[in-house]
């Protein structure tokens, strides 16, 4: 009898997510170059276009079978990224969907495929925030998942302890007796002697991180970090003031002036074309004026030692970069910006590791 039970969280499912939204991005990115380097070639003849959208359904459907005939662990991983690389092949040709003319190269288009990974991002951050929950069911669910390396003969040492803790967890509540002698009469069979266990096996990617974190312990210390933070957000800060500046002088002359710098500055913009886009790209340039502000009160901030409120400015900043601006540049640069998002994300990134690495240890020794 089909009976509708609430949905758990897998335990792995970041790993899924995550591996859905780099593999949409790397679609994106590897199409768009591709297009531009080979002229745009179409598959076809006079009569037929196959269009990648097409390509990209038939990667959804793949990934979509995958999961429904095998139950293999290895065949999550396989569908998250024949989903990523799906998605990011359909989503590519979103300007033909909503334009009357099939525009592949409708300005619309390049935002929409952005924020589309922001949703999808924004998807992967919040299941990730749920993994500190804890959920005795999930818990469950993912030591059934896990004993497949049981069956496989290829359970791991540092597999069974992962078994273990949460087996341990759940034999030690009250609130289900059920699970705890579920997990009990589990727990006594992984800790048997019928149980063959194999050595750990760094994977190929544990490896590459192992290097990067030895590498970024060697190269990237707390000062030179620092150091570089300090110099992008100068750069980025003194760049906003230099505008403000010329801004300032040209509304203190005389009454020409301001109108002929804006209509300098705009008239290079080949997507400006209505007092609506002129609006939202007087929008985007002043968020832009904030964002560098706001970047040179975190270098200000990092030189006077208060590194924990200077990396919440940067932070502030940078979200307000990827969140509201860098949709305004998709729509006027079109993909020309897309270096510019990567930086930007790089450069959240290696907040977030100076953060943890230096902050979250100093708070943790004064605490």
């Amino acid at each position: 009898m089909f009976n509708l039970h609430r949905p758990v969280i897998s335990a792995s499912a970041t790993r899924y997510v995550l591996l859905t939204v780099l593999s949409f991005a790397a679609s994106v990115i590897v199409t768009r170059v591709y297009l531009e380097l080979t002229g745009y070639p179409q598959i076809g003849n006079d009569t037929f276009h196959f269009a990648h959208a097409l390509w990209g359904g038939l990667l959804l459907i793949i990934s979509v079978l995958t999961l429904l005939i095998f139950v293999n662990r290895w065949t999550y991983d396989l569908s998250a990224i024949l989903a990523g690389i799906g998605v990011g092949l359909f989503i590519d040709e979103v300007g033909k969907f909503i334009t009357q003319q099939n525009d592949y190269f409708f300005p619309l288009a390049a935002p929409i495929i952005y924020v589309a990974f922001l949703v999808m991002l924004l998807v992967y951050l919040i299941v990730k925030r749920r993994e500190t929950t804890t959920d005795l069911v999930a818990d469950m669910y993912q030591v059934t998942k896990e004993l497949e390396e049981v069956l496989e003969d290829d359970l791991s040492e540092c597999e069974r302890d992962s078994m273990v803790a949460r087996l341990q967890k759940v034999a030690g509540q009250t609130a289900r007796p059920d699970l705890a002698d579920l997990a009990k009469h589990i727990l006594q069979f992984l800790q048997s002697e019928s149980v063959d266990v194999v050595p750990d096996r760094t994977s190929l990617i544990g490896r590459f991180l192992d290097s990067c974190y030895r590498i970024e312990d060697r190269l990237f210390t707390q000062g030179r970090t620092r150091l570089l933070l300090i110099g992008l957000f100068l750069l980025d800060g003194l760049g906003a003031l230099f505008a403000m500046l010329v801004l300032g002088l040209a509304f203190a002359g005389d009454e020409t002036t301001m109108p002929t710098l804006l209509s300098d500055i705009v008239l290079g913009e080949a997507n400006v074309t209505s007092s609506t886009s002129l609006s939202w790209f007087l929008i985007m340039s002043a968020l832009q004026l904030v964002t560098g502000l706001l970047l040179f009160l975190s270098a200000v901030a990092f030189l006077r030692k208060n590194e924990s409120t200077a990396v919440t400015i940067a932070m502030m900043a940078l979200v307000i970069s990827l969140v509201f601006i860098s949709p305004l540049s998709f729509y006027f640069n079109q993909f020309s910006v897309l270096l510019t998002s990567l930086f930007l994300f790089t450069i959240l990134l290696i907040l977030q590791r100076y953060r943890t690495r230096f902050l979250t240890a100093e708070e943790a020794d004064i605490g």
